[in-house]
């Protein structure tokens, strides 16, 4: 399905928060993700703050859901999330929440690099009755090996655990890239008996409120319930940043030959990662 990129008026834009402000992270924070492969922020926005730009991201979301099936036809992966990707490519309200300069300059602190590029951003909307989504990695999809990488994954409603809130094998980073493997009744199957083999800790999310936040390793074991909610949609978004000066690896799998078409146009392998696709979005010299 094409969408029309939506235009937006100087005044709009400027009348929105700028989410450009630092937030705090303490040293223990940054030790912690470092170690177990996944944060939980608590008000890395504010609701007022989320609330006009969530308008935006749903409307494009729910427009590009029109062509899904009903939840009983589809797969499991299907059933996961209605998913959206580039959404800040669509619409100047959504590209300034993308490329907002606190939500960057986090994943650049938490990685401990000096700047970080943007992958891709994603809507995550989980339907009400929709289905679990299985333990996966991230970095499995991308053509980025070596590369620190991490995601922002922030809810735009308040969500109980309920609705299908995140978990991660914690410090699961450390066993590096384990494959090609898709999100899947497989991943979940195999990556459910390497958490209990290796006796890896599993850690809830739980509740969070809109503007919180987790933000996870590219190699971190994670995954989701699903959505026991009577009925309401999980609202997430989501914003893949890699460190700032990596480059592309040859891709190994269909998935990331198709990444790297599709993030990295033009580009090849052993490229510098920054094609009109991958803005600076934070460098503590450059974009401080």
């Amino acid at each position: 399905m094409t969408i029309v990129t939506q235009e937006v008026s100087e005044a709009s834009l400027g009348a929105l928060p700028s989410l450009d402000s630092p937030y705090s992270l303490t040293p223990d924070q940054i030790a912690a993700y470092q170690k177990e492969g996944f944060a939980l922020l608590r008000g890395v926005a504010t609701p007022d703050e989320v609330t006009p730009y969530r308008e935006e991201i749903t409307n494009l979301t729910m427009e590009f859901a029109r062509g899904y099936k009903p939840l009983d036809q589809r797969d499991t992966y299907g059933k996961a999330f209605i998913q959206l990707g580039n959404v800040w490519q669509r619409n100047a309200v959504v590209e300034k929440f993308t490329q907002a300069r606190r939500f960057a300059r986090i994943a650049a602190e938490l990685m401990g690099v000096d700047g970080v590029r943007i992958y891709h951003d994603q809507a995550l909307y989980k339907e009400a009755g929709g289905g679990h989504t299985p333990w996966h990695q991230d970095q499995q999809y991308w053509p980025l090996d070596g590369v620190p990488c991490v995601t922002l994954w922030m809810p735009l409603v308040d969500a109980d655990e309920s609705m299908g809130t995140m978990r991660f094998a914690v410090g699961s980073q450390r066993l590096g890239y384990l494959g090609p493997q898709n999100i899947s009744d497989d991943s979940e199957a195999l990556f459910q008996k390497m958490i209990a083999d290796k006796g890896y800790t599993v850690a809830a999310a739980g509740a969070m409120k809109a503007g919180d936040a987790t933000f996870h390793d590219g190699w971190t074991l994670h995954g989701a319930p699903g959505n026991a909610s009577p009925g309401t949609t999980r609202e997430v978004m989501t914003v893949i940043y890699f460190a700032d000066g990596g480059k592309i690896s040859p891709p190994d799998s269909l998935q990331r030959e198709s990444d790297m078409a599709k993030w990295f146009p033009g580009l090849e392998p052993g490229d510098l990662a920054a094609s009109p696709l991958n803005p600076l979005v934070y460098h503590k010299e450059i974009l401080p």
